[in-house]
């Protein structure tokens, strides 16, 4: 059987926009998928060793509900994403300026996620 292609498109490094990417990411692969997961300008930040994502205006009460709810943070989740095969692409950056990333990264042309977007079998951005 042919194993499942999923390409997540991460936009922003707000915390209440890095949860639904990285979930994402770690359901398909833990399902067996072959999962990309691509960070764009503001997304990449997610990826940097000093970075804290905060919540966005309005959104205060998200941080203190996941601590009550015992959800994994979100380096967490980045850990459990690579552990599971999860491959990570920063998606025309020049990333040479970054050397703080957390994982290895794959710098790619926006000519790639548009590639892989049209062959995955599910294709979504936050």
């Amino acid at each position: 059987m042919k194993k499942r292609k999923v390409v997540v498109l991460v936009l922003h490094d707000e915390l209440e926009s890095a949860y639904p990417p990285l979930n994402i990411a770690v359901g398909a692969a833990s399902s067996g998928a072959n999962v990309s997961l691509a960070f764009l300008r503001k997304g990449v930040n997610l990826l940097d060793k000093g970075f804290v994502p905060v919540v966005s205006d309005g959104t205060e009460y998200l941080s203190k509900a996941l601590k009550n709810f015992n959800a994994p943070t979100i380096r967490e989740l980045f850990d459990i994403a690579v552990d599971s095969g999860v491959k990570l692409y920063a998606v025309d950056l020049d990333i040479q300026n970054h050397t703080n990333f957390l994982y290895s990264i794959e710098q790619v042309p926006i000519k790639w996620i548009l590639n892989e977007a049209v062959s995955a079998d599910l294709f979504v951005h936050f």
